[in-house]
């Protein structure tokens, strides 16, 4: 349709250009009131700018302001092509730069890449330099010699370049009626583990799903934080419209049923209840059609964002051909194929464990090897195979573990059968099958575990649950986790508050022992240093060295051989019952000093255990509560 203006003569068929005379102001005061406007509106763009967004963990806020580059379309099906027997897009690469490049670098970066490749036919697509992900669009012939050179062509920068996947959920729907549908709380050992703790609203439980419904009733009591839409870039992370309660589509559906199982409330008169009901939750959104870099810029998002734990119940979309292929050939082509995916897997795993974060993956649906999916391999994050309501390997579930090879690639398992899930928009439940479902309840017994020591690293944990789960009769998979047993190994880590007094009345020798503590921190940001790039964690340790005599360390985890030291004196109060710690300025080996004085007071909690129930300290928040921990023999300075 044709738009017609009119005015003072009448209908004119054509917009009239700021510079012609309308109304009293001429063509001088049409011209002044643009250059007015267009100052105005660039003056509010840069205002926009300068707003950084920083995590919810160091900045200590509940909620976070989501304002995101957004991720261009997962795929055009057009593009999609079987390689190697999975699916990927032809004429995509996607780069991930290390936590520590900042923006200045990333410029850098595209601005040689440009250089290097000049044609209209090379474009950079995507950059957020929050998660410090790129995506490329090259020909699609040139794809793979572009992946091998840019790292030699740009060595300075340290970045790993590698395919766009194409993936799936792992949605599993089976018939709705219930019966029994939270056998998977008696299973695991839920009930024992709530007698510890029912999580922590410090401690963030990721979920990197579809959509979420966070009206349903489970989510009522939650503390929410950082919504995040990857497809919409903002914090919508809503269902579409079309969603349609009374004929759930699965894959819509996922998101809320994987977070109910994790997170969600307790003692609602609703549905069943979440392992970890008072961790708090950051939904993170990737629609219905899942990639290799929308997967990573929801998972780094979380990771930037300050989650602890992040559950991801998806996987990479393998051929009918080789779900059929013989075990022993499965091995073999997980042992020699997609390394160059592995690699990029390995170098998130890396930044996941500089900064405390677990990923506990779904082990797949395909009833294959789970290796063959590289984001699934080695021990640096918790791989969950389902068990059926016998305790006995679901038929579905992936598998991974043969003693005799020294492979275990199944890291535990969890119920995946007749699973309770929450159908949004509905307040109804489904009995729903899969690894997905197995995943989450792994995912909120972490929850619980963190919620007691937040410094457990990803391999700490691992060791934890497995010596205290229960075998499976199938050994390809890993044993069911048992919370209840889990955490009380977590509570056995920490040391008695009769073994602290013990050392400073000087009943027992402490010398070359350093007593770390549950506390990690983020390092606080100097103006000088660059927004964009992660800060450290910094670890809390004390070290007793004979008398009122003591040490405080504080350790960045990017850099565990230069912590910052200080002298410290420290004595028991038989009164109060009570070790009081006092610390001097802390400097690292420069003579650099970013802590000052601080002031710890020790009790005894209901169990024994050691517990800083004060810290007086402009340099660490009075909210923290941490145990000191049994000690590690180590050459201390």
């Amino acid at each position: 349709m044709r738009r017609i203006h009119f005015d003072s003569n009448g209908p004119v068929y054509h917009h009239y250009y700021f510079w012609q005379p309308w109304g009293c102001l001429g063509c001088f005061g049409r011209a002044l009131l643009f250059i007015v406007l267009f100052t105005g509106f660039i003056f509010l763009l840069s205002q926009f700018r300068s707003c950084g967004n920083r995590s919810a963990a160091n900045s200590g806020q509940d909620t976070i302001e989501v304002v995101q580059p957004v991720v261009p379309p997962v795929y055009d099906d057009d593009d999609v092509i079987d390689d190697r027997g999975r699916r990927i897009v032809s004429n995509r690469l996607n780069v991930l730069f290390k936590a520590q490049v900042g923006e200045t670098q990333i410029n850098e970066w595209k601005s040689r890449f440009a250089q290097l490749y000049p044609g209209d036919e090379y474009k950079i697509v995507f950059t957020d330099i929050n998660t410090k992900l790129m995506a490329l669009e090259v020909p699609a012939d040139e794809r793979r010699d572009i992946m091998q050179n840019l790292p030699v062509q740009i060595s300075d920068i340290p970045f790993i370049v590698f395919e766009e996947e194409v993936m799936a959920g792992g949605y599993r729907p089976n018939d709705p009626a219930l019966s029994g549908a939270a056998w998977h709380l008696d299973a695991v050992k839920a009930f024992d583990a709530w007698d510890y703790t029912k999580g922590s609203d410090d401690i963030i439980v990721a979920v990197v799903d579809s959509y979420f419904d966070l009206s349903n009733p489970e989510f009522a009591n939650t503390s929410i934080v950082g919504a995040y839409s990857v497809p919409r870039g903002d914090s919508d992370v809503s269902l579409p419209a079309d969603f349609n309660p009374a004929q759930p589509d699965a894959a819509m559906s996922h998101g809320t049923m994987v977070a109910a199982l994790a997170i969600g409330g307790m003692d609602n008169n609703h549905g069943s209840a979440g392992i970890a009901p008072r961790c708090s939750f950051m939904p993170v959104s990737l629609s219905s059609r899942i990639g290799t870099l929308n997967l990573l810029q929801g998972l780094l998002y979380a990771i930037n964002q300050g989650a602890q734990v992040i559950n991801i119940s998806a996987g990479i979309m393998f051929s009918d051909e080789m779900a059929q292929m013989p075990v022993e050939q499965q091995i073999q082509w997980a042992r020699t194929e997609l390394l160059s995916q592995e690699a990029v897997w390995k170098y998130v795993f890396e930044m996941c464990n500089d900064y405390r974060v677990t990923i506990i993956w779904a082990a797949g649906n395909e009833n294959v090897f789970t290796a063959l999916d590289a984001s699934k391999r080695g021990d640096s994050a918790i791989k969950v195979s389902a068990v059926d309501k016998n305790l006995n390997k679901a038929e579905f579930s992936n598998f991974g573990n043969f003693a005799d090879k020294n492979i275990y690639e199944s890291t535990v398992s969890a119920p995946g059968v007749a699973v309770y899930g929450e159908i949004p928009s509905s307040g109804q439940g489904s009995a729903v099958d899969g690894t997905s479902f197995s995943a989450p309840i792994v995912a909120g017994g972490v929850g619980l575990m963190k919620s007691l020591d937040p410094s457990l690293t990803t391999s700490e944990i691992i060791e934890i649950l497995k010596s205290t789960g229960r075998p499976v009769s199938d050994t390809t998979i890993g044993p069911i986790v048992q919370f209840g047993p889990a955490l009380e190994r977590v509570v056995q880590g920490f040391l008695p508050f009769s073994d602290l007094v013990n050392i400073v009345n000087g009943n027992e020798r402490p010398f070359e022992k350093i007593y770390p503590t549950s506390l990690v921190r983020p390092l606080n940001i100097s103006e000088e240093d660059d927004d964009n790039a992660l800060p450290p964690l910094i670890q809390l340790s004390f070290r007793f060295a004979g008398g009122d005599n003591a040490k405080v360390y504080y350790t960045s985890l990017l850099d565990p051989a230069h912590p910052w030291v200080a002298d410290a004196t420290v004595s028991y109060n038989a009164d109060s019952q009570t070790v009081n710690i006092i610390a001097g300025e802390a400097s690292d080996s420069s003579g650099n000093s970013s802590f000052g004085e601080a002031g710890f007071t020790v009790k005894a909690d209901e169990r024994g255990k050691a517990k800083i129930t004060l810290i007086e300290s402009s340099s660490i928040s009075a909210n923290y509560t941490p145990y000191i921990k049994n000690p590690v023999t180590t050459a201390v300075q």
